[in-house]
């Protein structure tokens, strides 16, 4: 059998919670394996789950948004889908420094007072 993972997986056994919509209340999982890029999770065979998920670890402290990537019974794979922050660090770079700009150009425009004197009401 051929593993396709980009990174290691550790076998764990951990309480997990299964965010499917903000309407339905959270469903209880066991979290079997994990690695950077997804996990194993066993969930009531009968369980509905739709395509994008949020999975939290709360004695980790951790919540990631996933996707179904396959599913056999109880068990199913979940893909974690990657964060803008982390793929696209360019645009928000961008974003950073113009919003500092902005606050730049701001203070210089109350330090210098528009033109009215100080004390002075409109």
């Amino acid at each position: 059998m051929v593993d396709r993972r980009r990174t290691a997986r550790r076998r764990v056994c951990l309480g997990g919670r299964l965010r499917v919509a903000a309407f339905l209340p959270d469903l209880d999982c066991t979290v079997r394996d994990v690695s950077l890029d997804g996990a194993r999770i066993r969930v009531p065979a009968d369980a509905t789950l739709p395509d994008c998920i949020a999975l939290s670890i709360p004695c980790r402290g951790e919540t990631r948004r996933a996707f179904i990537a396959w599913r056999a019974g109880e068990s199913v794979g979940l893909g974690f889908a990657e964060t803008g922050a982390a793929t696209q660090p360019a645009p928000i770079a961008r974003r950073l420094a113009a919003s500092e700009a902005e606050v730049a150009r701001l203070r210089a425009a109350l330090l210098d007072g528009n033109g009215t004197p100080p004390g002075r009401v409109h």
